[in-house]
């Protein structure tokens, strides 16, 4: 890492800790944000890897609401359902 992406990051790590309960969340964030944008070059792998994780999750949740919506709509949802209260007892 640079000399001066270093000393940047210190100083947003610095701002973010004096920034936090005196700016509240939004001063918080403007650290965060910038400390973030000092080290832009490491935090893109990173940041890329925990999208396609956010997207895969969400395509996953998708799928799943999806399937629980055609199941319900089947036909036989009512009939497979008594089905199954005989034969828990």
């Amino acid at each position: 890492m640079k000399p001066w992406k270093l000393a940047l990051g210190l100083g947003a790590a610095c701002a973010a800790c004096c920034a936090i309960p005196l700016l509240g969340i939004a001063g918080g964030l403007a650290a965060f944000g910038s400390a973030l944008w000092a080290c832009a070059d490491e935090f893109l792998p990173a940041a890329a890897v925990l999208a396609v994780i956010a997207v895969g999750l969400l395509g996953v949740w998708w799928w799943r609401r999806r399937e629980a919506a055609r199941r319900a709509k089947c036909a036989c949802a009512e009939a497979c359902s008594t089905e199954a209260q005989h034969a828990c007892g």
